[in-house]
């Protein structure tokens, strides 16, 4: 994470925890298995959204001077 900028380490780590807690919430993959019908509901776009910024944040590195 050195060559990232920090809006890139933001990003980053946003999506990270935004993957974390829709895997979390998921009825089939998830280690919560009680979840309401509404957060289930989330957790599918929530691993999707996750993943999408973390590959965003490659794109901001901090150029070679």
């Amino acid at each position: 994470m050195k060559k990232h900028t920090l809006f890139g380490k933001v990003i980053f780590w946003l999506g990270f925890l935004i993957f974390i807690l829709g895997f979390m919430f998921n009825e089939t993959l998830g280690i919560i298995q009680d979840v309401p019908a509404s957060v289930y509901s989330f957790s599918m776009p929530a691993i999707i959204i996750g993943i999408i910024l973390i590959i965003i944040s490659n794109v901001f590195k901090k150029e070679n001077d």
